[in-house]
């Protein structure tokens, strides 16, 4: 009789076990670092760039690549391509570039003129570059999720979250992480106050990156329970699809000027991801009011309300069902007949961030957008729109949001509504660059270097290692030297190098700085910053 007793109670143990394990959000232990590597990988790709990614100019140095790899980064990766294929890295370079990638030291202030900039994404997107930005991708990515391990980080869609902050920065991430715990341990954050407290500390400027990052690790099965409606988060309940229809299945093109992806059929479902105007989308079936869509990789729900089936549309000129490239190039000519060069001349963005579109008005597609102080070269405008090129695409800002450099205006700032909830768009976007002169890509580099304010110090957005001022990714006395020299204005600093020197995090560069820095160095502090 006692042994059926025991028997009994262990059973019932092992089902209560079990049943407690399935509520509990997935952990680390359950999934190998491998698959949180790649996932990590998939998830800062989709918002970094692709293998042929090369921003010319990212706050004083270049980036490239599908992690957009910086300044002496993107020299390192350059150069392993080059060195593993040596005869293809200098046909595509040309020799004074092949020379200079495979010879040089520091690229902490080097920007890319247009043609640098071609020649330097056709080596990234070649068989050797594809393969060596897999590689480095991976590597530095698991160094993110060992780095969440070595927190104390269990769960497994929190270790990959992390692993997209700290992409952006260590010290951000970390600053996040510290905020989420509170007074609790590393290992009892959850992925939903992850995120929440990340939206809560970012700008604006994130919320999108945020929130796909977050939708998109729910999907794996690896998010938890406590994840709220608000701030953009789903739940991972199964969309209630039963009254759908494959009737209405077909090519659809949105009407409204920017048309919201939601992770369910309801205006309560999260945002997943947003759709301009004109573009077509796939619908492949739906219910009359809202249909199941899919969109360059993004899947979700949209109202139909804002949807004309693509079979109507039949005045359209055959170019427009055409390459999405040829679409754009035909929108983007149009309406330029009182653009004049007279406008030309740096600019820099005032707007949080500032929409760039595919044709100078506000009802056109919007093709990309330019985040708030870049510095932007306009080839031609009309007095309210400006022709622009930002990152390899070409568009038109609002001229309201492009203060020229070298005068101070008032910034300006509207709204806009988006289709099926209303949202606060500001109306604003890139510039085009510059003709590649000697004389434009030396006042360019100046006007980048030099115009700091203390703001951009103290964004720890910037930050990568607090004291590292030479972003060699250690904190030693040559760091103390480099923050003298810029004190003393005999060198320039970029935004990472500035918010790394602010090791007292007041905003403000001054010889207290270099002394955190020795303290530190010497063991009389622990940590940077200090705050």
């Amino acid at each position: 009789m006692r042994n059926k007793l025991m028997a009994v109670v262990l059973s019932c143990l092992t089902f209560l076990t079990l049943f407690v394990s399935a509520l509990v959000p997935m952990q680390a232990s359950a999934v190998s670092v491998d698959e949180m590597t790649r996932a990590a990988v998939s998830i800062i790709t989709s918002n970094e760039g692709t293998y042929g990614s090369v921003n010319r100019n990212d706050c004083g140095a270049v980036s490239v690549g599908m992690l957009q790899w910086h300044a002496n980064r993107a020299l390192q990766l350059m150069r392993s391509i080059a060195e593993a294929d040596p005869a293809s890295a200098q046909s595509i370079l040309g020799g004074t570039l092949y020379q200079e990638v495979t010879t040089a030291s520091d690229w902490s202030y080097r920007t890319f003129s247009v043609s640098e900039g071609s020649a330097a994404s056709a080596l990234l997107s070649s068989a050797t570059g594809v393969a060596k930005q897999d590689a480095l991708a991976y590597n530095d990515v698991q160094g993110y999720i060992n780095s969440g391990m070595n927190y104390g980080l269990t769960n497994a869609g929190v270790l990959v979250y992390y692993a997209d902050l700290y992409n952006r920065g260590s010290g951000i991430a970390a600053q996040l992480l510290n905020i989420a715990k509170g007074s609790g341990s590393y290992g009892d954050i959850t992925l939903s106050t992850l995120h929440n407290t990340a939206l809560a500390n970012s700008s604006s400027y994130y919320t999108t990156r945020l929130n796909n990052a977050y939708n998109t690790i729910v999907s794996y099965g690896w998010g938890d329970s406590s994840a709220s409606s608000g701030n953009g988060n789903g739940g991972t309940t199964t969309p209630d699809t039963s009254d759908f229809s494959e009737s209405y299945a077909g090519t659809y093109v949105v009407t409204a000027s920017a048309l919201n992806v939601r992770s369910t059929p309801s205006t309560s479902g999260s945002k997943v991801g947003e759709i301009p105007n004109g573009a077509s989308v796939a619908v492949s079936s739906a219910n009359g009011s809202w249909a199941a869509v899919s969109y360059q990789g993004i899947t979700g729900y949209c109202s139909m309300d804002y949807l004309q089936l693509k079979a109507a549309d039949t005045t359209a000129p055959a170019e427009t069902t055409t390459a999405a490239e040829t679409t754009t190039t035909t929108a983007a000519a149009s309406g330029t007949d009182g653009f004049s060069a007279r406008y030309a001349g740096s600019y820099q963005v005032t707007a949080s961030v500032l929409n760039m579109r595919s044709a100078p008005s506000v009802s056109a597609s919007k093709v990309g957008s330019i985040p708030n102080g870049t510095i932007v070269t306009v080839t031609a405008a009309n007095g309210s729109w400006a022709a622009v090129s930002y990152q390899g695409t070409d568009g038109y800002c609002s001229m309201d949001y492009l203060q020229l450099k070298e005068a101070a205006t008032t910034t300006v700032t509207t709204t806009g509504t988006t289709a099926e909830e209303t949202t606060t768009e500001t109306e604003a976007v890139t510039t085009t660059t510059a003709p590649e002169t000697t004389v434009e890509e030396t006042t360019t580099e100046v006007t980048v270097q030099t115009d700091v304010t203390t703001s951009d110090i103290s964004d720890p957005t910037f930050a990568t290692l607090y004291g590292d001022v030479n972003c060699d990714g250690k904190v030693s006395a040559a760091d103390a030297v480099l923050l003298q020299k810029y004190l003393n204005g005999s060198v320039y600093l970029n935004c990472a190098q500035l918010a790394n020197a602010d090791c007292q995090r007041d905003g403000v560069l001054d010889s207290t700085d270099i002394t955190v820095i020795l303290q530190y160095l010497i063991d009389n502090l622990l940590d940077l910053p200090i705050v």
